[in-house]
């Protein structure tokens, strides 16, 4: 007997499914998409256990016929597409056919479909991939798809699931995608009976910034456009101070489908190179719209990934839209050039870095508002700042020369450790609390970690189901943007595994809170700041490096001094 042998059906049921269902989010996704393709202006999810009990999608959709939606539980078998051609011409959100398929064959569901001409509904029941009853049932129009104890029979794969809150999180993100691009269908989102989310029918996509990812984003998100030929560029992108420390915020749709795709996110972050700090990312919502034989979809099964036949030529058309948005906000230099290299003064010329800390000698042309301050600190003379960044200073010994950023965290990153270690860190109350809305995936994140946020010096009270009061704040940051740091640190803590403990992550959020609380490159110091500054580092622990590794302290001794200049 040879070794190779076919598959038992329910085995490639159960390895189709690991493509296409990933977790409960993947569910929510595909039947919503089925439900939009079915032309839906209604669409209402409910949610228990994080979708691990239930995930049900009701739509008012076109329905299905009786034939039609036990067919639709076979592999392959689609309305959307009907040959190879049509692979490349494709305009609606399903075409493979193995979504139903696969979800029923890792779960216990049920179907209740009915058209307009139909007098009564149709429905099913399905127990692993197996059809247990079917008949007519008393139905409004349009589908109803309820998912029962998802991967009941595959329990490897509920060891990979994360807690129902984070689970919840995913879903409502999926959900908040569809919502942001199709603003003309109604979304709701329950979970356990309550309403969490929902995306009433809008005139276009800007009305749902807010709703989708909070009051900030409806505020500080701008439209852009850009056409080429047939292709349209368009989307709504935030000033370059309203950033994020991951991508997650950054939401790509091509003819309305959400993807993953590198080409765009490339091309997104491009637009805003040399505008954001490093490690920053923007808050986006892209759509591409181009013809559907430009674009093919057929690169995986969860239909989240595509290729472009012109890629140079979109990449090229998002960062040229993106970029002329950004041009015409205030105060805005054109984004071909740095903006460290854009330092145009009253007088009409740019200053030159050497000019930052030795000024011209002429009154009228030098920079009002520069000066030099010089203090002596046993045998230390601080001489200014290069740049508003590197402290210079001069001793008998030689040059130092200090990165003001990079050696104030390396100090507050050792404080901090310490607070962390002995209790919690120092926390400063509010006098008057401040507000904190977050979406839906973020607020129970937030939910779930109060207690790991408290440790790190946040006093965060509920305040509804996305909303919460912060009564107090970690001392380092009173004079920074505490709300914003304070929502990095929440998306930080959301990427987190299930049972994750602070002990073992505490690193990075400390790191995080020691790099927006630390004085920031370009910033003006007197000279007693600078001295206490570099007096401080010196007591460090590693006062020779930041964090991320990188140096505090460059010193240029006589002797280095002596090579340099060729003497002996």
């Amino acid at each position: 007997m040879g070794k190779i042998r076919s598959l038992p059906p329910d085995v490639v049921l159960k390895i189709a499914a690991g493509e296409v269902v990933e977790r409960p989010a993947s569910v929510a996704k595909e039947l919503m998409e089925n439900a939009l393709d079915a032309g839906s202006r209604d669409i209402k999810i409910d949610i228990e256990a994080g979708g691990r009990r239930l995930i049900r999608v009701t739509d008012d959709g076109e329905g299905m016929s009786a034939e039609d939606a036990l067919l639709a539980l076979e592999r392959h078998t689609t309305s959307k597409i009907a040959s190879a051609e049509d692979l490349f011409a494709i305009h609606t959100f399903g075409f493979r056919g193995e979504a139903l398929a696969s979800i029923a064959a890792v779960s216990k569901m049920k179907i209740i479909t009915r058209r307009k001409e139909d007098l009564a509904g149709f429905e099913i029941q399905i127990d692993g991939g197996m059809v247990l009853k079917s008949g007519e049932t008393g139905s409004p129009i349009g589908t109803n798809v309820e998912v029962r104890d998802l991967f009941f029979n595959v329990p490897a794969r509920l060891k990979f699931l994360k807690s129902p809150g984070t689970e919840l999180g995913h879903i409502g993100e999926a959900v908040a995608r569809l919502a942001l691009a199709n603003e003309q269908t109604q979304f709701q989102l329950f979970h356990e009976g309550r309403l969490l989310a929902h995306y009433p029918v809008r005139a276009e996509a800007a009305a749902r910034l807010a709703e989708a990812l909070g009051k900030e984003a409806g505020e500080r998100m701008h439209r852009f456009q850009y056409h080429d030929g047939d292709m349209k560029i368009s989307g709504y992108a935030g000033d370059p101070g309203y950033d994020r420390p991951n991508a997650r915020a950054i939401y790509l749709f091509v003819n309305r489908r959400p993807v993953r795709d590198r080409l765009l996110y490339h091309a997104v972050l491009e637009a805003y190179r040399t505008l954001l700090p490093k490690e920053r990312n923007p808050v986006v919502l892209l759509f591409v719209e181009l013809p559907a034989d430009c674009v093919d979809v057929n690169v995986h099964p969860s239909k989240g990934e595509v290729k472009f036949v012109e890629g140079e030529k979109v990449h090229r058309a998002v960062i040229t839209g993106i970029r002329r948005m950004i041009e015409r906000l205030p105060g805005m230099p054109a984004v071909e050039a740095p903006l460290q290299e854009v330092r145009e003064t009253a007088s009409g010329y740019a200053r030159q870095p050497w000019q930052e800390a030795f000024p011209l000698k002429d009154p009228e042309t030098s920079p009002k508002a520069w000066t030099v301050n010089v203090a002596e600190r046993g045998g230390r003379s601080f001489l200014g700042q290069i740049q508003q960044t590197y402290l210079l200073f001069v001793s008998a010994d030689g040059i130092t020369l200090v990165d003001q950023h990079a050696a104030h965290e390396r100090i507050l990153v050792e404080k901090l450790e310490e607070q962390f270690f002995e209790k919690e860190i120092s926390r400063q109350l509010l006098m008057i609390p401040e507000v904190l809305e977050l979406s839906l995936s973020e607020a129970k994140s937030a939910q779930e970690h109060l207690q790991d946020l408290g440790k790190m010096g946040f006093a965060l009270e509920s305040a509804g189901e996305r909303t919460f009061w912060i009564r107090g704040v970690p001392e380092v940051l009173a004079r920074r943007e505490p709300v914003k740091i304070l929502k990095e640190m929440i998306h930080e803590i959301s990427s987190w595994g299930k049972g994750t403990e602070l002990s073992r992550s505490f690193s990075s959020l400390i790191h995080m809170l020691a790099c927006r609380a630390a004085v920031q490159a370009s910033q003006k110091i007197g000279y007693e700041e600078a001295s206490s500054l570099l007096s401080t580092l010196e007591s460090c622990t590693s006062p020779s490096r930041c964090p991320h590794g990188r140096p505090t302290v460059i010193k240029i001794t006589v002797e280095d001094l002596a090579k340099m200049f060729g003497r002996k």
